[in-house]
């Protein structure tokens, strides 16, 4: 990175808490990792799954032929992947990795077969990279998130991934 971009997370929802350009924090979000656990309804800067967005009545209809009823934690829906969505899940990590040519940071999560009532283990994997790039003289602060998702485990059960991350960046 270069001197006006950084970035800060928590291993808490893969959280991004801060992203710096020109020395200013970009993202909303809180100071302390106690404040997230408590006060982050709003989600600021998580990463969100099992599947983003609500699911009607909490039921996945059929999925190869089965039905399978998720934790109701917006009523009557599940919203994103449940009270302990991954976005309040304890991740690994970082790990610093150099991923085409650039530091990399990655968090891993393993979301067991059942959790908030899914089907399937799912490997999460979430990479983040900051960097400047210059283009036509101007130079840009960039945070780049790639996700992975990955079944794993020996019931190989299929399931529903759906990711995003509620950044909740503020303009300067």
């Amino acid at each position: 990175m270069g001197d006006k971009t950084s970035a800060k997370f928590l291993s808490l929802g893969a959280i991004i808490q801060e992203f710096n350009v020109d020395g200013q924090n970009i993202v909303q979000g809180f100071t302390t990792k106690e404040a997230y656990e408590k006060h982050n309804s709003p989600w600021f800067g998580a990463n969100i799954g099992r599947v983003a967005n609500r699911i009607k009545d909490g039921v996945i209809q059929s999925l190869n032929g089965q039905q399978y009823q998720l934790e109701l934690n917006d009523p009557p829906n599940a919203l994103h992947g449940g009270s302990r969505g991954w976005g309040r899940c304890e991740f690994d990590g970082p790990t610093v990795l150099n991923r085409d040519g650039k530091t990399t940071l990655l968090y891993t999560y393993l979301s067991r077969d059942g959790e908030a009532g899914y089907p399937g283990t799912v490997e999460l994997r979430v990479y983040y990279t900051t960097s400047e790039e210059v283009e036509n003289g101007k130079t840009t602060s960039v945070l780049k998130i790639e996700y992975e998702a990955e079944l794993v485990g020996d019931e190989c059960k299929e399931t529903v991934v759906n990711l995003t991350n509620h950044r909740c960046v503020c303009h300067i």
